[in-house]
């Protein structure tokens, strides 16, 4: 049976008194299939250049797993409900302009895993919007939503939790004290399946990384080679010493992994999609056709093999068959 983990989309980031929304207060609301901007704003009675306006964007665009403001002091559809107490021993942290998910765990000195755990419906690890409230745990576990349809012997058998822990850690004393919309506090549970789901996130939002940092010696396109001559360059030379570890810039399955000629020791890893990234001059290769590596596992090690010199890494995007310009696709 699904759980029904707290939405932050519903976190109200101002008070709800009587009904009434203070003019400076917002929601936080994340986008669904099949939602669009315009609809969105036409449910809660906004145009949408306020809309756009409470997230200072121009752009109508918006995508499933996004998280949009509503400012509440204009609206006059939908509401947001104030969001439930948390279990004893929590904190709360607004996230603030500038600070990051990483900032957040190293201040309050826990680790990432277990603010997923008490946020298990986080949108983004990395794209927060500023005024997202998060709930800072005490210790490893997961937050579940408490609903008529769910079994608390079952929930428990399902998580191998622990009765007594689970039992005192939320103040249990008879199954009367379980309302629907209550948080319980699983501890020592791993959000498996929030960490999953964030790690995909993730990787759309960063859907190529630098495999390698340093500075860039070559660029993509036409280049002249000295003495009347050139060619066109398929990707990016990265050059960094020799050793340096090269990453993998996206999830996917090794395709190749050998010598191929004058780009030395080369590693090309297959991508969802069909896409493939290439990377040439290798002086060591960590992995083997048809593994499946994660982005930023360590492929390899940078060097001076084939036609190259200096250390350093030829870097390639190709989509099928052609290459393209990787600083178009590198975050």
């Amino acid at each position: 049976m699904p759980l029904r983990h707290v939405a932050l989309s519903t976190l109200a980031l101002a008070a709800l008194i009587a009904g009434h929304v203070h003019a400076e207060g917002y929601a936080l609301r994340t986008v669904q299939p099949g939602d669009t901007l315009g609809g969105i704003a036409s449910l809660y009675g906004l145009p949408v250049d306020a809309l756009l306006q409470a997230n200072q964007t121009t752009s109508a665009l918006v995508h499933p797993g996004d998280t949009i403001r509503i400012p509440l002091g204009e609206a006059t559809g939908g509401r947001a409900d104030p969001a439930p107490e948390p279990p004893p021993g929590f904190g709360r942290h607004v996230l603030a302009a500038g600070e990051t998910i990483s900032g957040v765990t190293e201040r309050y000195g826990i680790a990432l895993d277990d603010l997923v755990g008490a946020n298990p419906d986080l949108s983004s690890l990395d794209r927060l919007p500023v005024g997202v409230e998060l709930l800072i745990p005490p210790g490893p576990g997961l937050l579940v939503t408490w609903s008529y349809d769910l079994d608390l012997r079952a929930l428990l058998a399902e998580h191998q939790a622990d009765p007594v822990e689970v039992l005192r850690a939320n103040r249990i004393h008879s199954p009367g004290d379980l309302q629907p919309g209550m948080l319980v506090w699983l501890p020592g549970v791993e959000p498996t399946t929030a960490l999953e789901r964030l790690a995909r996130v993730r990787e759309m939002e960063n859907r190529y990384v630098w495999p390698v940092h340093g500075r860039i010696t070559s660029y993509y396109g036409r280049r002249n080679l000295g003495m009347g001559t050139s060619n066109f360059h398929r990707g990016i030379d990265v050059a960094a010493p020799t050793g340096t570890p090269i990453v993998a810039s996206r999830s996917g399955t090794v395709s190749f992994a050998g010598w191929s000629g004058s780009y030395g020791y080369l590693v090309r890893v297959r991508h969802a999609g069909g896409d493939e990234t290439w990377y040439a001059h290798q002086s060591q290769i960590l992995v083997s056709v048809g593994e499946y590596v994660s982005q930023n596992e360590i492929i390899g090690r940078v060097g001076s093999t084939g036609l190259s010199t200096g250390p350093h890494i030829h870097f390639e995007i190709r989509r099928n068959g052609t290459a393209l310009d990787p600083l178009g696709e590198l975050n």
